[in-house]
């Protein structure tokens, strides 16, 4: 069986790969690297993520928290959280919003297959 690989998104931190097909399962099969992290990620994971992301309004985050020089992450794990300066964060973003385009038209592209 060949597996097939789609880079979604790269950037000089990091990047983002397709393993196989975009499936809304449990397949684990997103991978995201972006400096020292590495996740595993499903679909509908992947989406949840790139939301979260996305919706961090960094100015009023940093007027809520003035003496921070970091935005901090929460995950589902509530002992693991991760914190990016300002221009990661925006690199983040674009890395993912590229990625779910692709992702999107890898599945439009699926779906007038079948």
């Amino acid at each position: 069986m060949q597996c097939q690989c789609h880079l979604l998104s790269e950037s000089v931190s990091g990047r983002i790969v397709l393993y196989g097909h975009p499936a809304p399962d449990d397949a684990h099969n997103i991978a995201l690297q972006f400096n020292n992290i590495t996740q595993w990620l499903c679909y509908d994971d992947f989406l949840a993520l790139e939301w979260n992301v996305r919706s961090i309004d960094m100015n009023v985050y940093f007027e809520v928290h003035p003496h921070e020089d970091r935005v901090h992450l929460s995950t589902p794990s509530r002992y693991l959280s991760f914190s990016f300066k300002p221009h990661e964060l925006t690199e983040l973003k674009r890395m993912l919003s590229k990625a779910v385009a692709r992702l999107h038209w890898f599945e439009t592209l699926r779906n007038a297959q079948n």
